[in-house]
Parts: C-alpha cells; sequence; structure tokens
C-alpha cells in the first residue's frame, strides 16, 4: 500500500502521506520524527470532522442538498496538511510543503479518492 501512496505522493507533490483508520496508520509515509504531526494532525481533523457533522445535522433539515464534509486543511508552523474523509473513521492525510500547489494536490487527490477508499475497503476489517 505503501507504493499506492508513494505514486500518489510523487502525482500531488506532496511530502509524505498516510491512511489512518480507527486512529491508527494502516500505511504511512511519514518520517519517524514527523510521526507525532500525523498523530496531532489526525486528532485534530477528527475533532473537525465531527463538529463538521454536527453543523450538518442542523443544515440538513434545511437544505435537502447539504453535501458532507470530506476535505480539511490544516497549518502547524510551517507543515501544512490535507485531510480527506474517504470513511466516516478512515483519512487521507498528506503534507504539503510551503511552496507547493495547494490546488494541484487538491485536485490529484481528489481524482484518486475513490481507488484510495477501494484500498481501504479491502485492507479494514
Amino acid at each position: 500500500m505503501s507504493k499506492v501512496l508513494q505514486k500518489l505522493e510523487k502525482m500531488a507533490d506532496t511530502d509524505c502521506s498516510a491512511i489512518i483508520h480507527l486512529k491508527r496508520p494502516i500505511a504511512s509515509t511519514f518520517a519517524k520524527e514527523d510521526i507525532v504531526i500525523l498523530k496531532l494532525a489526525q486528532q485534530a481533523f477528527s475533532h473537525i470532522f465531527k463538529h463538521a457533522d454536527k453543523a450538518d445535522m442542523l443544515r440538513s433539515s434545511d437544505d435537502v442538498n447539504v453535501q458532507p464534509y470530506d476535505e480539511a486543511h490544516l497549518q502547524l508552523g510551517a507543515r501544512r496538511l490535507l485531510c480527506f474523509r474517504l470513511t466516516d473513521d478512515t483519512f487521507y492525510i498528506s503534507m504539503i510543503p510551503q511552496s507547493n500547489d495547494i490546488q494541484k494536490a487538491q485536485k490529484v487527490i481528489r481524482g484518486a479518492l475513490s481507488i484510495l477508499r477501494k484500498v481501504v475497503q479491502k485492507t479494514t476489517p
């Protein structure tokens, strides 16, 4: 699975990435020294999506066309992180350098979401 992540990183021009399922990485290319950043990002994104889901529940009674939030961005110092929710409890988190084009990374990753979801479906119970 790390080959899939590495290929996606190369296409999206990101530094590293991980697939987190139930708060644990099932695949990661994060360096050992960046694992603490990955854990912090996972906690922050979980919190963000939890509250976004609550907001969606409030809006859904008013608007029939509400789409759930599936993407969030976070900046920790010089590190920019992108997160895409693959399932309710599975995230794809990627770290992108400051100088790289975030729109390009978003477009490439969004294009690969269906493949990532299939990979996750095959590797998680």
